[in-house]
C-alpha cells in the first residue's frame, strides 16, 4: 500500500504502488537547473523519506507511450540540505525520436547523459540505485537477465552528512517545450526501496 509514501506536485491520488501502478503529469513539468538562472522543480514525485546513511538501493522498471521531446519517468532521489537541493533522476527520457535511458546529477548544477535502451526493450528499463561501500551512489541500467550496466557513479552522495534528509521515489516530467498539450501517463511496476 501507499501509507509510506507521500507525494509533491501529483494532480491525482497515490495510487497503490504494491503492484503496477502509473503516474500522470501535465506539460510544463520537469525537474532540472541550468545556468544562469533556469530551476525547474515541479514534476509529480512519489517518494519515501529517509536519511543519506540508510539508503541501500531502490529499483523500478518503467515504460510508457513515450511520444514527445524530453518526455521522461523513473527513479528520482533528493536530498535537501541548508545550502541547496541536490537530486539523482534516472530513467526514460525520449530525444531524437526514440525513448533512451537517462541519467541527470544535480550538485550545483543539473548534468546529463543518455544512452540507448537495451537492445532486448523498445519502451521499457529498469533502474537502480545502489549506495556502494565507499558512500557512492552508483545508477544501474538492468537487463532482464539482472546484469547491471553502469551509467552513473555520483561520487558527491558520499560526501554528504549521513543524518540528512533524502526523498527517494520515482518521478514523471513533461517539459513540452514545443507546447505541446497531452498528459503523459508513465507506468511503473516493482518499486522497491530498501534500506539498513
Amino acid at each position: 500500500m501507499a501509507a509510506n509514501y507521500e507525494a509533491v506536485h501529483l494532480k491525482h491520488p497515490i495510487p497503490d504502488i504494491s503492484g503496477p501502478f502509473q503516474i500522470t503529469s501535465p506539460p510544463g513539468t520537469d525537474i532540472w537547473d541550468k545556468p544562469p538562472s533556469t530551476h525547474s522543480f515541479n514534476a509529480p514525485i512519489i517518494y519515501q523519506k529517509a536519511t543519506v546513511g540508510v539508503l541501500k538501493t531502490a529499483k523500478v522498471t518503467v515504460s510508457s507511450q513515450w511520444k514527445d521531446r524530453y518526455d521522461q519517468g523513473g527513479l528520482v532521489l533528493v536530498v535537501k540540505t541548508p545550502d541547496t537541493t541536490r537530486w539523482v533522476k534516472t530513467g526514460i527520457e525520449f530525444e531524437y525520436g526514440i525513448p533512451n535511458i537517462s541519467t541527470v546529477a544535480k550538485d550545483q548544477w543539473s548534468d546529463w547523459s543518455l544512452r540507448p535502451l537495451l537492445a532486448e526493450s523498445s519502451n521499457k528499463a529498469t533502474i537502480e540505485l545502489e549506495v556502494v561501500e565507499d558512500g557512492s551512489l552508483w545508477v544501474w541500467l538492468v537487463g532482464v537477465d539482472g546484469k547491471k550496466h553502469a551509467l552513473r557513479e555520483v561520487t558527491w552522495y558520499g560526501n554528504l552528512d549521513k543524518s540528512v534528509e533524502i526523498w527517494v521515489g520515482v518521478y514523471v516530467a513533461k517539459p513540452a517545450p514545443n507546447g505541446e498539450k497531452d498528459d503523459l501517463v508513465v507506468d511503473f511496476e516493482g518499486l522497491s526501496v530498501k534500506t539498513q
